[in-house]
């Protein structure tokens, strides 16, 4: 669990990053997914708890608790009893059954509805890109998913967990004050509808002074990227979302398991075996939640 607190971090963005700090807890984020899922496909907001039980559940072998325990620690839904009774928070804990209830989102997130949809499934992305047994206390790590992060326009948690990795690492405190600059550049374009070029400035300065390559980030097209964006703006072109690009030898953020099974699948090859592929479960959800992902990569400017 993190042991930080910023200003104005919302429920969201703070189990977001409460499991990028213990990437063991991903699956949890199913239930809010699948939750999704069955009301896009029922039309209803109150779903069955069983129905939501059986998704969140069928894609992993183990469970991480109880139900209960889940619903509670994410803090997000309430429960319909049979009687209409709605129990949520602690109360949650009481119940000792699932047959015969439902389940929603609080009222406060009933209302942003698809918004919450979109950030699940990009939180998922985020998390099935790097492994759940790869270092969380290293700066490599934490630059790759820094940029992840961004890449995902994820621009609040961007800010906020750059921000921790700043204290973490002051060595690298450079590069995560660059990712970190672009985010609130962005995010001040989606909450106040205002370009802060010097931002934009102060982020081309700072990678003035970065090295190319950095732990598998390509800083020098990074560099050329803010620069055009810079002129852009300046021509009244209106502004673009930029991406951070990775080299071509980065490995950062594959994690052992991945490289390990990559290595198996090459040696097999060699030795003229016999073609194989691997889909985990895990890599199946991912690949199904991110053909849902549609990104506007046109030019934007600010009504």
């Amino acid at each position: 669990m993190l042991k930080y607190s910023w200003k104005e971090l919302g429920r969201l963005e703070s189990i977001f990053l409460e499991i990028l700090d213990d990437p063991t807890k991903k699956e949890v984020l199913l239930y809010p997914i699948c939750y999704c899922q069955l009301v896009r496909k029922l039309g209803t907001f109150d779903v069955p708890l069983d129905k939501l039980l059986s998704c969140a559940s069928k894609t992993f072998k183990t469970s991480r608790g109880r139900w209960q325990d889940i619903l509670l620690e994410l803090d997000l839904f309430q429960v319909i009893l049979p009687s209409g009774e709605v129990v949520y928070g602690k109360d949650v804990l009481k119940i000792k059954g699932s047959e015969d209830l439902k389940v929603s989102f609080l009222p406060e997130y009933r209302e942003i509805f698809y918004e919450i949809y979109s950030k699940f499934l990009k939180y998922w992305t985020v998390l099935s890109k790097v492994s759940s047994y790869s270092k969380r206390n290293t700066p490599a790590e934490a630059v790759y998913l820094s940029a992840l992060i961004f890449n995902e326009e994820l621009f609040s948690e961007t800010r906020h967990y750059t921000e921790l990795q700043r204290l973490r690492f002051p060595g690298d405190e450079r590069i995560f004050g660059v990712i970190e600059k672009l985010g609130d550049f962005y995010s001040r374009i989606r909450e106040k509808k205002f370009i802060d070029s010097q931002l934009l400035s102060e982020v081309l300065e700072d990678l003035e002074s970065i090295n190319s390559p950095y732990y598998g980030l390509n800083t020098a097209k990074l560099k050329r990227d803010v620069a055009t964006l810079i002129r852009d703006i300046a021509k009244g072109k209106g502004y673009h979302v930029i991406k951070v690009s990775f080299t071509m030898g980065a490995n950062h953020g594959r994690g052992f398991l991945r490289r390990l099974i990559s290595a198996l699948k090459t040696k097999v090859k060699k030795i003229g075996g016999k073609r194989w592929t691997l889909m985990s479960s895990e890599t199946a959800c991912y690949y199904s939640i991110e053909t849902c992902l549609i990104r506007q990569k046109s030019p934007q400017t600010l009504n």
